[in-house]
């Protein structure tokens, strides 16, 4: 944080006992400690804080592109199963499910039930 070395410490502390007396110095300095206390403790709740977002928005980011492939997965299946059932060695009947694969319109959206 500060580079502050052993003599800067001595000066500081000089300074303190000439200006607040022998008295007052203790008291000074434990409530300057419970002060900085109070401030590391609040960096480090906003330094989590932080990270913890950033993990929200990596995970999501993930689950994003992992839907993008599941979708792109499911529509090339559906086209080749499509293509199969179109094809001249299909002569076995078809399910009512391949079949509405087979017969849905090309201008129907794919998540949205016939």
């Amino acid at each position: 944080m500060f580079d502050i070395g052993f003599f800067e410490l001595v000066v500081i502390a000089v300074v303190g006992l000439l200006v607040l007396g022998p008295q007052r110095l203790p008291q000074a300095i434990r409530t300057l400690g419970l002060y900085l206390g109070r401030i590391r403790k609040m960096v480090s709740g906003i330094q989590q804080e932080v990270n913890e977002q950033l993990q929200l928005e990596e995970m999501r980011e993930r689950l994003a592109e992992h839907e993008k492939k599941v979708r792109s997965g499911l529509l090339d299946a559906e086209k080749e199963l499509a293509a199969e059932m179109q094809s001249p060695q299909a002569n076995e009947k078809h399910t009512p499910v391949e079949q509405a694969v087979v017969e849905r319109p090309a201008n129907q959206s794919k998540d949205t039930p016939k």
